[in-house]
């Protein structure tokens, strides 16, 4: 488990590595992250590759869209064994997709 002035500053990291995609973090404890993006709103075909990439991990529980709002909720395993570097390898991820998806947009247009 992440002390609470370590959970502070990585959350900070987190939010400034993805504020570069427009994706904003809305609600962190531990096991539960709310993130938010313009991008996600209505059917998205970004969270349509999103899901399935977040689901097939081992430690996340379950990811769910919310298309009115453009969140996700990630729900995932907050034991021990669970590390900031996990956590970040799945932003990271998010990151991967949300810019993939985007660049095959912009190239089609």
């Amino acid at each position: 488990m992440i002390s609470k002035v370590k959970q502070m500053f990585f959350l900070r990291k987190i939010e400034k590595m993805l504020s570069n995609y427009q994706i904003h973090v809305k609600h962190y404890i531990p096991g539960r992250v709310r993130l938010a993006s313009p991008y996600w709103e209505g059917n998205s075909k970004i969270v349509n590759r999103l899901l399935p990439a977040l689901e097939a991990e081992v430690r996340i529980r379950s990811v769910r869209h919310t298309p009115e709002t453009g969140t996700l909720l990630v729900e995932y395993d907050a034991s021990s064994d669970v590390n900031e570097s996990q956590i970040e390898q799945w932003f990271e991820k998010v990151q991967q997709i949300h810019n993939e998806v985007i660049t095959e947009e912009v190239s089609q247009a």
